[in-house]
């Protein structure tokens, strides 16, 4: 018997709660078909009525179950029978965390998956994808499938228009061919259910951004004495010094404001928060005959730039549907349209931030009149730049994605399906660029000094404006749309036999061709901002390109699949591939099988009555051979381009030429990847423990490089592409997950840890003079620096170690490498870690009692480094504060961080560059977390409602640890926009 059970009249608001028996009584009306059970942590159960009075039900609850259907490549499978490495995240999941782009709500949720969200600025903050690390020396990018449709864009999506996102790391993924080397991203959207009565959900969230972490820089007096202690170290004479002894104590002050300001660019420039919304009306149901799943939604983002124009807005209209035609024919219809709107200022977020980073403390954000101080250089000014007042970048995107399904089982023939698809996808995007001049304003401190004001006194009759940038308005317009046909034809049979076999077993075909083509127009010397159209440009220097491309393929595969008992599992795919990147004489077609074999164990007598205690166990294996397709179309012919021309003899006659762009290469063809998996899956203690791990590996060969031994780079000459580099990856994965309730209280946790690395076994690398910097045996991207010991505390101290000529107490130490007593070139080592971790994990737990939930995720990663530098500190842009605590100095030579610098003059900043400048990018964050609250069923019941949740979330709460001393250790560098920080409250209401 189980209490608080909430039973509804399916299509009304009629309804009770079950006693503490389990029992309940409820009336029913003239003509109800079905009653509706919800309890938190069980599955909802839809009854037919069929005229009983008294009905007693059964609920199971909500975990993975091994009946649970999972989305594979072209088809589902139940969990029992899936013998690939296939990870899946279901909507829930998902829309707990309050973001705009999907990738950003599955970190730490799929192992073997890692999502970087590299900037925080509005739509652009999609994460970087890969998955199980990188395994090639060119693009690393999965394949993006959803509903169907290779190529789709996950992150214009709605999340909660989404079913599951299912991940295929292994050779579960070779049924997709030339395209899934990188692994496959599976994505299905919601679809309406059989005999459930018409839904209506309405969910909305308002939230707040606020930045993560941003760099701390040096304060105005610390600025300009670590300036002083810098023209020291070069013996500059104290009366040259920029900063004097006075001026500093004056910064110090604050009472010199308009001499001497102290500056906080991040605190001036950046507000304390901005906004994120999100509202959505989705529609769900069906008969028997006809299913549909209708949604509309909106969601907006803010930029975070105090004076900013940034601001993204979406529009996401969905509509599936399912007809029964008769007992053989079923009919699809998926229309969707999505829209995007980004409104952006002329200088990059990016630009923005590094002037921020870079301009002096020293220097005026804005004078009491509200103008701008000045720039750092060509008018950037954190105040001014990033705002309207330079123009706007206008970018729209608009995407029809469309396909017709057709499926007809044969009648004569028992388990047989016809089926098919078409789908045609357009993209269109308008992009209006109009740049104006603009203003910066500057104290005349020789007018103001002259007469008699000390600094203290209102200057504002002594600003001087300077128009910047552009002498006159200008304006690039874009124009490109492009559209993708999918055709796709599969006959399917699949059946069950007498004594415990099943066969399932389909062919298909697929023909994939897109077009696009595109234009810019360009013209300056408008008389006026306030007509940002071409017409109003004026007709001298004015510009105009275009482009076209086009991309196809034809496809044949197929996948047989057996299983005896449910015990022994076996699969083989086939595809075979033709693109028309590649030339039709050498490499256009590829060959991709893969094998997946399972066994469980668990099903036989003997395990029971020996390893009872393990009450699920399934051993898989599994080879594949995948390809890669991203790369650069038609490198097998010879390319030409448009040239202005040459001019010949004096007279400047010019005339109109064809390039040759290229050098081709015939041969060119697919990477090909061999893959290996083996795994096992296990559930303990009346299921409510699974463990589940993976082991793999990986050879990329014919990967597209060049060959640097055979033409060296000097020479000028560039060699075609060819087809011979190869890389291994390896490593494994394992998820350990407990769910169980007590009583009233329903709780679980899941937890995953994943390694990859990748090591490269033939690039064509030239001869290096120390086998230790061979690139050959190393991952991808290792860094070759010079590697940091120390910090000089005085002139003994550097007479006593090898150093770079011209070294001096505070330098960096270098280590001598190689032992010669001498820094050389030879010193320099390879660091094998990068920007990509090796290691990556998460945590996600779940509570619930009665009415209330909480949710939540930690999620991290290790071993990745990345670089934190920027080569204009000194003179020419701030310090940071982490360099300014504890460095060397006289009067502390014992510091712990080197001397203060100028830009790159320093040897260690400079010709000798060591990894002082890189960042351990190691975390530990609070990803994601939800409190929610449903209201109870009587007074939903009174409300009209079936469903009513209110939650407060949070994404990227606060990080636990952090190796990055400088920013958030996921973006991509210290200029970068930061991440944002996001606390919401929404609800949820159903009826």
């Amino acid at each position: 018997s189980l209490p608080g059970v909430a039973v509804l009249v399916s299509g009304t608001t009629r309804g009770t709660v079950t006693g503490s028996d389990g029992s309940y009584d409820i009336s029913v009306p003239a003509g109800a078909e079905y009653l509706t059970f919800t309890y938190v942590g069980m599955l909802t159960l839809n009854v037919p009525i069929e005229g009983r009075t008294t009905i007693d039900v059964t609920m199971r609850e909500d975990r993975i179950g091994l009946d649970e259907v999972v989305v594979v490549g072209y088809g589902t499978q139940t969990r029992a029978n899936v013998i690939g490495s296939v990870t899946a995240v279901r909507s829930e999941d998902l829309t707990a965390a309050p973001v705009s782009r999907v990738s950003n709500a599955l970190a730490g949720r799929l192992p073997g998956g890692i999502f970087l969200q590299e900037s925080g600025e509005p739509g652009k903050d999609e994460a970087l994808i890969r998955v199980r690390g990188q395994s090639t020396l060119n693009q690393n990018a999965p394949l993006i499938v959803i509903d169907g449709i290779p190529g789709r864009d996950m992150n214009s999506l709605n999340p909660g228009d989404i079913e599951s996102v299912t991940v295929l790391k292994d050779a579960s993924a070779a049924i997709y061919g030339a395209r899934a080397a990188n692994g496959v991203i599976l994505i299905t959207t919601k679809r309406g259910r059989i005999e459930a009565p018409p839904t209506f959900t309405y969910t909305f969230y308002e939230g707040f951004l606020s930045p993560t972490k941003l760099p701390e820089l040096t304060d105005a007096p610390t600025y300009a004495t670590m300036i002083r202690e810098m023209e020291s170290y070069r013996n500059v004479p104290e009366e040259s010094m920029q900063y004097s002894l006075e001026d500093i104590e004056k910064y110090r002050s604050g009472e010199y404001w308009w001499t001497h300001p102290d500056t906080d660019w991040f605190a001036e420039s950046l507000k304390s928060y901005s906004s994120t919304r999100h509202h959505n009306l989705s529609v769900s149901g069906g008969t028997q005959n006809v299913r549909y799943f209708s949604s509309l939604g909106t969601q907006g983002d803010n930029g975070i730039f105090t004076n900013g124009n940034t601001k993204y807005n979406r529009f996401n209209l969905r509509a599936n549907l399912d007809v029964r035609v008769n007992d053989y024919i079923n009919l699809g219809l998926d229309v969707t349209g999505i829209q995007e709107n980004g409104m952006y200022p002329t200088r990059s977020a990016n630009e923005t931030f590094n002037t921020a980073i870079r301009i002096w403390p020293t220097s005026h954000a804005v004078w009491p009149d509200g103008r701008p101080g000045p720039d750092r250089e060509r008018g950037d000014q954190p105040m001014v730049s990033h705002s309207d007042a330079t123009g706007f970048d206008d970018d729209k995107r608009f995407r029809s994605n469309n396909m017709l399904t057709a499926e007809l089982r044969v009648p004569w023939i028992e388990g047989l399906t016809l089926s098919g698809y078409y789908a045609y996808d357009m993209y269109i995007r308008q992009r209006k660029l109009f740049e104006k001049p603009w203003f910066v304003y500057s104290l005349n401190t020789a007018a103001y000094f002259a007469d008699g004001n000390t600094g203290r006194e209102d200057g504002t009759a002594y600003l001087v404006g300077t128009q910047v940038r552009h002498p006159e308005p200008r304006l690039r317009d874009y124009s490109e749309n492009s559209n993708s046909r999918t055709t796709h034809m599969k006959l399917d049979y699949t059946r069950s036999f007498e004594g415990g076999h099943n066969l399932s077993a389909f062919v298909a075909y697929e023909q994939y061709e897109f077009d696009e083509e595109g234009f810019d127009a360009y013209r300056r010397f408008f008389i006026s901002d306030q007509l940002p159209y071409l017409f109003a440009g004026g007709d001298e220097e004015k510009d105009n390109s275009g482009w076209v491309g086009l991309d196809a393929s034809q496809n044949y595969f197929g996948r047989l699949s057996y299983n005896f008992e449910e015990t022994y599992l076996f699969q083989f795919s086939f595809r075979r591939d033709g693109s028309l990147r590649f030339s039709q004489e050498a490499g256009r077609w590829g060959n991709f099988p893969s094998v997946l074999v399972g066994w469980r164990p668990s099903q036989q007598d003997w395990w029971r009555n020996s390893l009872g205690f393990i009450e699920y166990f399934k051993l898989r294996a599994s080879w594949g051979q995948m390809g890669n397709d991203l790369v650069d179309a038609f490198q097998y012919l010879t390319m030409y381009g448009f040239a202005q021309g040459h001019n010949f003899g004096t007279g400047k006659v010019y005339s109109a030429s064809l390039d040759q762009a290229n050098v081709p290469n015939p041969f060119i063809t697919w990477e090909r990847a061999t893959v290996y998996n083996f795994g096992w899956e296990s559930m303990y203690l009346n299921q409510r423990l699974n463990w589940e791990t993976d082991f793999f590996y990986e050879r990329r060969t014919d990967i597209l490089v060049q060959r640097d031994v055979s033409v060296p780079r000097f020479t000028g000459i560039s060699l075609p592409d060819e087809n011979f580099g190869i890389v291994e990856n390896r490593g494994f994965e394992t998820t350990l997950a407990w769910r169980d309730r007590n009583g009233e209280f329903v709780y679980g946790f899941s937890g995953n840890f994943a390694f990859a690395r990748n090591k490269i076994i033939e690039v064509d690398e030239p001869e290096r003079p120390v086998p230790w910097q061979r690139r050959t045996g190393m991952p991808m991207d290792a860094h070759l620096l010079y590697r940091s010991v120390g910090i000089f505390r005085d002139w003994d101290h550097v007479n006593s170690l090898p150093h770079v000529p011209g070294a001096r107490p505070g330098d960096i130490i270098i280590e001598d490498y190689d032992g010669d007593g001498e820094i050389t070139t030879a010193d320099r080592q390879l660091f094998p870690l990068t920007a990509i971790p090796e290691m990556t994990f998460g945590l996600s737990f779940d509570f619930a009692y009665r009415n209330w939930s909480i949710r939540g995720l930690l999620q991290g990663q290790s071993r990745t480094l990345r670089e934190m530098y920027t080569g204009q500190q000194g003179s020419a842009g701030n310090y940071f504060q982490y360099d300014a605590e504890n460095r060397w100095n006289p009067d502390n030579p014992d510091g712990t961080k080197p001397r203060a610098f100028e830009r790159e003059e320093e040897y260690w900043r400079g010709s000798h560059r060591t990894d002082w400048f890189y960042q351990d990018n190691s975390f530990v964050r609070m990803r994601n977390l939800q409190l929610s609250y449903t209201l109870p069923q009587s007074l939903r019941a009174r409300l009209g409602a079936s469903d009513t949740r209110i939650y407060v979330a949070g994404q990227n709460l606060f990080l636990l640890y952090s190796g990055n001393n400088y920013v958030d250790p996921e973006v991509h560098g210290v200029n970068a926009y930061p991440i944002m920080r996001v606390l919401s409250m929404g609800a949820t209401v159903s009826f």
